[in-house]
């Protein structure tokens, strides 16, 4: 009996890894870069970050509290802020914006055909994972309506029994 179980479990194991279920699904991004790719995608980060503090640092008090205002949604303090940018400012804005534009599109241009593919199915996995963690936060596949059918007939089963004692 013991051997049945150990060849059992050491089949379930080998099943699970060459099935993939105990390796990672995706790659970690420094197996799909190249080393160059990750010193720009870290320069792209760090520009990113040098244009947001030259950003925050042109805002007046005023500016800075209307972003700090939690009584407003995400997109009034983002409107709010808007009305209040000065010319300069907007610049400033419109100018990131194009600096990261470019500096994807710089990028993109050095992924080869195995890369993109990868990334791509990078991406598709990630969003299925989101959605089956939404499914299963919002109990759209039926389990917690299976899980409350399942005491329901627990408790109904152990009425039927207490009864009867």
């Amino acid at each position: 009996m013991d051997r049945k179980k150990t060849l059992f479990f050491l089949f379930f194991l080998n099943t699970l890894w060459f099935g993939g279920g105990l390796r990672a699904q995706d790659l970690p991004p420094n197996e799909i870069y190249t080393p160059k790719q990750l010193e720009m995608i870290e320069a792209q980060r760090d520009r990113v970050r040098q244009n947001r503090e030259a950003f925050i640092n042109s805002l007046s008090e005023d500016q800075k509290n209307i972003l700090k205002d939690h009584s407003l949604s995400l997109e009034e303090r983002q409107q709010a802020l808007m009305k209040t940018l000065s010319s300069a400012q907007r610049e400033v804005l419109k100018g990131n914006r194009e600096s990261s534009r470019n500096l994807k599109e710089a990028f993109s241009k050095t992924l080869t055909p195995k890369q993109k593919e990868a990334l791509k199915q990078r991406k598709q996995n990630i969003k299925e994972r989101r959605e089956k963690l939404k499914d299963y936060q919002s109990g759209f596949d039926g389990r917690r309506e299976k899980l409350k059918e399942k005491q329901q007939n627990f408790r109904e089963r152990a009425k039927k029994i207490k009864p009867n004692k």
